[in-house]
Formats: C-alpha cells, structure tokens, sequence
C-alpha cells in the first residue's frame, strides 16, 4: 500500500526524527517548497495574471544606425574627490553636522535656514554680496 502511494509523482517520502530533531528542516523546507510552488501555480491558474501580462509592455530599443552612442558622463562628475570620512578637506554633509550634535534622534536639522531650491540659493547670494557692498562703502 505504501508503494502504491510512493508511486505518484506529487508525493515524496523523507524521514526525520522528532526525537533527535535530524531532519526536520528538511522536511520543514520541502513543505514549504511545495506549498509555495502550489501557489504559484494557482496564481498563474487565474485570469489576473493573464490581465497584468497583457497591460506589460517590455521596450528594446533599436539601433536606427550604425553610430555607438556611449553613456555620456560628466567631467565634473569624474574628477569629483571621493568621500573620505577622515580627510578634514572633505564636504561637510548633513551626516556629519548629525554626528556632531548628538546623532540620529537628538539632532533635528533646520530646514527653514537652508535654501531648498536653486533659486532661493540665489538669493541667498545676492544678500550676502548686496552685505559685503553695504559693509565696504
């Protein structure tokens, strides 16, 4: 009768021992295996997948002719120095500021005093110089 039972595909024999404990991850794993693999499989079984698959749409694109367009990278980019946590001419990031007054949980940065966009770093510079020209005269 056992044999019988064996001789299916969709069935697999293991052994383990509860008291020993060899082979219960295994027997564990396999389970898990072969639920995961049913799911799977009455996933696809759905017309859901079917309806995602169609909305799907993977481009390749084409060579139009025969000129290799490389990706194209900055110099500013490439010659830009590596951050280095022990250089003292390193930037100085908002981590670093972080780590200085106290650290994650402590530290809350102040986000009205630094500008957020490039035009309000514009104007940020053009007090300070409209300050340096009312300081000299």
């Amino acid at each position: 009768m056992l044999d019988a039972i064996l001789a299916e595909d969709s069935v697999s024999l293991l052994a383990l021992s509860c008291v020993s404990e060899e082979g219960v991850m295994d027997v564990r794993n396999a389970a898990c295996d072969a639920l995961l693999a049913h799911r799977v499989q009455a996933k696809e079984k759905t017309k859901r997948v079917d309806n995602v698959a169609n909305r799907v749409r993977v481009a390749v694109p084409v060579p139009r002719d025969g000129v290799k367009r490389e990706a194209f990278i900055p110099e500013a980019v490439k010659t830009r120095k590596v951050y280095d946590k022990t250089d003292p001419e390193r930037r100085r990031l908002e981590k670093d500021i972080e780590e200085e007054n106290g650290g994650a949980g402590v530290f809350s940065s102040d986000v009205k005093s630094k500008p957020n966009s490039r035009s309000a770093g514009r104007r940020l510079l053009l007090i300070k110089s409209l300050d340096k020209q009312r300081t000299t005269c």
